[in-house]
C-alpha cells in the first residue's frame, strides 16, 4: 500500500517530536543547556570562573561565589536597583560583560601576598642600624670638657675656670696665692690651703657669669 507523502511527512515529525517530549518528561533531555538531566538549573563552578555563562543570573553568581550583590552592582557601575534575577547578558555595557566578571571574580580568589616574601628592613634592624649614631652624638670625646653650664663645683679644675675666660691675675687675686698646675681641682687646692671653699666658689662663680 503507498502512503501519501503529506501523511508520511506528519507521521514522522509526530514521532520526532513524540520522542523529544518523552525524553523531557523523563527528565534526561534538555535544549536551552541551563538545565541538568536531572532538572535542576545548572550552576556556575566555585573552583572555576569559566563555568559561568551568559544566561546566568545575578543570584547564581552571588551565591556560588560569595560576594554581596551589592559590591557586584558597585564595583561595574550597575544600577543600585538591579534585581538579582537579572541574567548577566542583559546587562552588558562597555564596563561589564561576562569576560569581565571572570577577571574581577578571578582576582578575589587570588591569595594574599606572603609577608614572608615582604622585603623591607624590619623596624628592629633600622633600630639597630640607628643606634651607633645616636651613642656617638650623645657621648662626647674623652678630651672634651663638658663646659656648657659653665657651673663651678667641686669637681671643677683651674683650667676649666680659663677656658671659661676668667683671666689668671683674677682666680690669684680670689684664691690668693699664685695659680697652681691648672689640673688641680679648686676645692681640693683651696681646703688644702685652709679656705672655705664655699666662699671662694661664690667668689669664682660670680667671676665666670660675667664671661657668659
Amino acid at each position: 500500500m503507498r502512503i501519501n507523502p503529506t501523511v508520511y511527512g506528519v507521521i514522522v515529525l509526530v514521532v520526532f517530536f513524540g520522542i523529544i517530549l518523552a525524553f523531557q518528561a523523563e527528565g534526561v533531555w534538555s535544549t536551552s543547556g541551563k538545565v541538568a538531566a536531572s532538572g535542576e538549573a545548572i550552576q556556575p563552578s566555585a573552583d572555576d570562573v569559566n563555568t559561568i555563562k551568559g544566561w546566568m543570573t545575578l543570584e547564581q553568581i552571588t551565591t556560588t561565589y560569595n560576594v554581596p550583590l551589592a559590591n557586584l552592582l558597585k564595583q561595574f557601575d550597575l544600577p543600585a536597583n538591579t534585581p538579582s534575577t537579572t541574567a548577566i547578558k542583559d546587562l552588558e555595557s562597555n564596563l561589564f560583560s561576562v569576560t569581565s566578571l571572570r577577571a574581577w571574580l578571578e582576582s578575589r580568589a587570588q591569595p594574599a601576598k606572603d609577608p614572608g616574601t615582604n622585603t623591607a628592613t624590619p623596624a628592629s634592624a633600622q633600630a639597630a642600624t640607628q643606634t651607633p649614631n645616636v651613642a656617638n652624638a650623645a657621648t662626647p670625646a674623652a678630651t672634651e670638657h663638658v663646659t656648657a653650664d659653665k657651673t663651678v663645683t667641686g669637681k671643677t679644675t683651674f683650667q676649666e675656670l680659663l677656658d671659661w675666660g676668667v683671666s689668671t691675675e683674677i682666680i690669684e687675686k680670689i684664691i690668693g696665692s699664685d695659680l697652681p698646675a691648672p689640673s688641680t681641682g679648686i676645692k681640693d687646692y683651696v681646703t688644702g690651703q685652709g679656705l672655705e671653699f664655699p666662699e671662694i666658689k661664690s667668689l669664682l662663680q660670680a667671676e665666670v657669669d660675667k664671661t657668659k
